[in-house]
């Protein structure tokens, strides 16, 4: 009882939030007709849900939800790395268009996702919904994924030149690191992992759509 409680509360306010986004997204462009300021007018809310994500693979660890921890640390992760250590520390990212696809992506998927969520927690979730929940991703993943590998690219200038975040030999714990190649591998990383998660939602969506009972969270 108390835990089915917690989730429909971090339910809402995670929905809250990602509808409070996508509100924010699209009146800066409608005011603005630019992307000029919107990493500045998202930035906070966008950095607080999105790092609060993190504690649904607890969630998933101590048996709230039966979702894969895995698949969901896989999907966090990705995203944080993004807000965190490009938008955050690459000011060249703030413009390009990698933001903008994220900000498009991010929201609207996880809208439906925790809509769903709170629907089937009450026990009625339309049709319309459990389609949506199982279909957008089918445009909003790659969209997602090609807003993260983008804003990736656009930071590799700046980390090349400025070297954010690296650490040179020698040091007390003999180790280097450095930003450029890491970001090039994380690229990198993308090529086997977009096909390896958009079989796993494909399955998900002919376990539920094609005829087998709609699961919880």
């Amino acid at each position: 009882m108390i835990g089915a409680l917690y989730l429909n509360l971090y339910n809402t306010f995670q929905l809250s939030g990602w509808a409070y986004l996508c509100f924010l997204t699209w009146s800066h462009l409608g005011e603005k007709q630019s992307m000029d300021g919107l990493w500045e007018r998202t930035e906070l809310p966008l950095k607080i849900f999105q790092t609060a994500m993190v504690i649904e693979v607890v969630h998933c660890l101590v048996g709230l939800v039966r979702s894969s921890p895995v698949t969901t640390a896989m999907q966090i992760v990705s995203r944080v790395f993004i807000v965190w250590l490009i938008l955050e520390q690459v000011p060249d990212t703030r413009t390009a268009p990698g933001l903008l696809l994220c900000l498009t992506a991010w929201p609207f998927a996880e809208m439906v996702r925790y809509l769903y969520y709170l629907a089937n927690a009450l026990g009625w979730v339309p049709y319309l919904l459990t389609w949506a929940r199982y279909s957008f991703f089918l445009v909003l993943y790659p969209l997602g994924v090609a807003g993260e590998t983008l804003s990736c690219y656009a930071a590799l200038p700046y980390c090349k030149e400025k070297r954010p975040l690296d650490v040179s030999m020698p040091n007390a714990f003999n180790f280097t690191f450095n930003t450029y190649y890491v970001l090039i591998g994380i690229m990198l990383l993308y090529i086997p992992g977009l096909p390896v998660m958009y079989q796993y939602m494909l399955s998900q969506r002919r376990k539920v759509l094609g005829g087998a009972k709609t699961k919880s969270q």
